[in-house]
């Protein structure tokens, strides 16, 4: 499933509301046979009237937790992330696209390095929420109190980090110290700022600032 405004990361549960014919069928398809389909993010924003723009290379395959359908015959779903992917070929004569897939794996396995980034990465997950990133605190304790570092670094990304295309290159990054290493400095730079935004915020005192 190719969107221009969502990505699915390993862990992440994403909710989709399915209503296109091609993605009814294919809705239907993985609901009788493995419950599973991938997510890829379009690499720009389609044009009406234009073909659709290709996806990156890249995306992650999940699995179906929940799907409930409408009257109407579009369907409210929950996917959850299994496994990053890259695709490798588009199938033709397809009633929705079908790729043939490579898993990815990630490299450079968990060290007293990638601890001390991923403590780091809690640390940093509460300020940026407190910044402005309004999530449950529940989910903010468990994001930061995780002990995995690479799943740390998926769904800090997934939940905290709003620009896609930012997100799009964390998935891509197999190296896991290079991962945790990106998105400290995405965290940080998106704390910065949001502290440069509510300083610049207009104030009731302000009188006339709206006209400037």
């Amino acid at each position: 499933m190719s969107l221009p405004n969502a990505i699915l990361f390993p862990q992440a549960v994403l909710p989709l509301h399915i209503f296109e014919p091609r993605y009814r069928r294919m809705l239907k398809d993985a609901l009788e046979t493995h419950r599973l389909f991938s997510v890829a993010l379009m690499r720009e924003e389609p044009t009406p009237g234009q073909p659709e723009p290709h996806p990156y290379d890249v995306g992650c395959v999940g699995i179906i937790s929940a799907s409930f359908q409408l009257p109407d015959g579009t369907s409210n779903v929950l996917i959850q992330g299994l496994h990053r992917v890259r695709f490798t070929e588009f199938l033709p004569e397809a009633p929705y696209p079908v790729a043939t897939i490579e898993p990815l794996e990630t490299t450079h396995e968990p060290d007293a390095e990638t601890n001390k980034l991923a403590s780091r990465i809690g640390k940093l997950a509460k300020l940026r929420a407190a910044a402005g990133k309004t999530i449950p605190n529940p989910l903010l304790q468990a994001l930061s109190a995780l002990g995995d570092a690479e799943m740390m670094a998926d769904l800090v990304s997934f939940t905290l980090l709003t620009d896609l295309r930012q997100k799009q290159q964390l998935l891509e990054m197999l190296d896991l110290r290079l991962r945790l290493q990106k998105l400290l400095q995405c965290l940080e730079r998106q704390i910065k700022q949001l502290k440069v935004q509510k300083q610049l915020k207009p104030t009731k005192t302000d009188k006339g600032f709206s006209l400037n």
